[in-house]
């Protein structure tokens, strides 16, 4: 992963980055073509901060290791996941990019949510990126608002008289929902649901959702 400079941002979308690369490997190569990972440089907040600190405790609590064992390890464990990609390896929760911060909380909440580890505030309040948060929740079948063992949630209903093995399911809204959550979305409806749970509804469906609850193409 090399570090670039935006130097010139297009109206139309372009830019112009400017980067050190390594002549001889690029000529040698013929590389045509390269990844770009946009770093957010926003100064994180202290609430994104105490998110992230929140679900470590809840970690340490679950495991009955030290917070700052925790904490360690994890970032470790997030390290080497992604060594091949992650610009700034050794990072600090008071000075990382947003864009990398934002990646650990996803990383943290991902391990909470397949290990079923008890949080003092419905885990959805701990996290930023709400669409990736619903996105997890389908995977592991955990109810978005409550946690819940959960079943996949038509947003835009399918409707009574026909048949699911006959509907195309791929693209459609859809988010994980426990039975008690499932009959609230129907009776208050969706904008009352989404706005008093402060979801930002469901996420379409791909094939891997699409494999976890049978649903056929």
């Amino acid at each position: 992963m090399l570090k670039g400079t935006l130097v010139k941002l297009n109206e139309d979308g372009t830019a112009l980055i400017k980067a050190q690369l390594p002549l001889g490997q690029v000529l040698h190569h013929e590389v045509k073509e390269v990844y770009i990972d946009l770093i957010d440089s926003r100064p994180l907040s202290d609430k994104q901060r105490k998110m992230c600190y929140a679900m470590i405790k809840a970690i340490a609590d679950w495991s009955g290791s030290g917070t700052e064992d925790v904490k360690k390890a994890f970032k470790m464990e997030f390290w080497a996941e992604r060594v091949d990609t992650l610009a700034d390896k050794i990072f600090s929760l008071s000075n990382a990019p947003m864009s990398l911060v934002a990646e650990f909380q996803r990383f943290l909440v991902a391990f909470i949510l397949t290990n079923d580890i008890p949080t003092k505030r419905p885990l959805r309040e701990y996290v930023d990126d709400i669409e990736a948060y619903t996105y997890f929740c389908l995977v592991r079948r955990k109810c978005a608002v409550c946690g819940k063992r959960a079943d996949g949630h038509h947003i835009d209903a399918i409707g009574m008289g026909n048949n699911r093995d006959e509907v195309q399911h791929e693209g459609r809204e859809v988010m994980s929902l426990c039975r008690e959550h499932h009959t609230e979305i129907h009776t208050i409806g969706y904008n009352a649901f989404m706005q008093k749970y402060h979801l930002n509804g469901g996420v379409p469906a791909d094939k891997t959702i699409m494999k976890i609850y049978n649903w056929r193409k």
